[in-house]
């Protein structure tokens, strides 16, 4: 589905913070038991990943029981330039903990779905929010989904003079404790023009930054750090033909480290590489979108 055929969308916009809202698919405008809360990627917004509106009928159609949550951080559109991940996660808190509320609905099951850089904040939330010993129950989660969990340090590798780039953001500003500046417009062009902080370039483009859980050049040790941490269900789909995995990336080995160190009760058996996906399946077989939702379902199905 193009992004500009997009039919109009039926649903609930919640507050849960200032300047923070998410939007809640219904059909007749009814509120759900349960949530599959979607965190999208870098310059994401509300409805541009093509497959929502399939997904947010689907998750409906299914049980009566849940619903389709896109929340918008305000690291969402232009805004990840300024973003990190630990705001990210600290507003996905807010925003987890106003669904459990009687004001957000009492919501019982909440299940966060990210996409691309959307897959970082949720795997940050698992292994930086829920594994903290004195989480209260209103921030904890039912379970994730990280969907086109790709490295961006990775996707960013072939662009030109990148290494020196790095080095130069590197020596001129983080070792100087700017890491809060904003990057000239030579620095900007690489990141699709959006103004970005040193801190966040390098957090992104560099290697092991602290947007880097997927590459494929990290070790077991880091995963079992990551993956090996987590405490509860957790299902992997990737797209067989993302276009920001280099060449060299051996998919389903980087997929089967990962499961080897993630807690074999939580890894879910419907993971998979999506035949023929692209990153956000734009542009992909007919197939693609149907397998994506059928994994989901099945995975949400497997909660109950």
């Amino acid at each position: 589905m193009f992004l500009s055929s997009v039919p109009p969308q039926q649903g609930v916009l919640h507050t849960y913070g200032f300047n923070l809202t998410a939007f809640e698919f219904t059909q007749n405008y009814q509120s759900s038991e349960n949530i599959l809360l979607f965190v999208g990627g870098l310059g994401n917004g509300l409805l541009n990943v093509p497959y929502l509106p399939a997904l947010s009928k689907s998750t409906s159609d299914f049980k009566g029981k849940w619903n389709l949550v896109q929340v918008l951080l305000s690291s969402a559109y232009s805004g990840w330039g300024t973003s990190s991940l630990d705001k990210d996660v600290n507003q996905l808190q807010k925003c987890i903990k106003y669904f459990r509320s009687e004001r957000g609905g009492s919501r019982n099951k909440i299940v966060l779905m990210g996409h691309s850089t959307g897959c970082q904040d949720s795997i940050h939330y698992l292994t930086k929010i829920l594994t903290k010993p004195d989480i209260d129950d209103v921030y904890k989660i039912d379970a994730a989904i990280l969907q086109a969990p790709v490295s961006d340090s990775e996707a960013f590798s072939n662009e030109n003079d990148v290494d020196d780039l790095i080095k130069q953001v590197q020596e001129e500003y983080i070792e100087k404790g700017k890491e809060d500046e904003l990057l000239p417009n030579k620095f900007r062009k690489l990141m699709f023009n959006t103004p970005v902080t040193a801190y966040r370039f390098i957090s992104l483009v560099g290697k092991r930054g602290d947007d880097d859980y997927f590459s494929s050049y990290l070790t077991q040790d880091d995963y079992k750090q990551t993956f090996g941490v987590i405490t509860g269900p957790i299902l992997i789909l990737y797209g067989e033909s993302d276009q920001f995995v280099p060449g060299y990336v051996d998919k389903a080995k980087l997929i089967n480290k990962w499961e080897e160190a993630t807690p074999k009760k939580y890894w879910s058996k419907y993971s998979s590489i999506i035949s023929g996906a692209t990153h956000d399946l734009s542009d992909t077989p007919e197939n693609s979108i149907p397998d994506l939702i059928r994994a989901v379902i099945n995975f949400i199905n497997n909660l109950d």
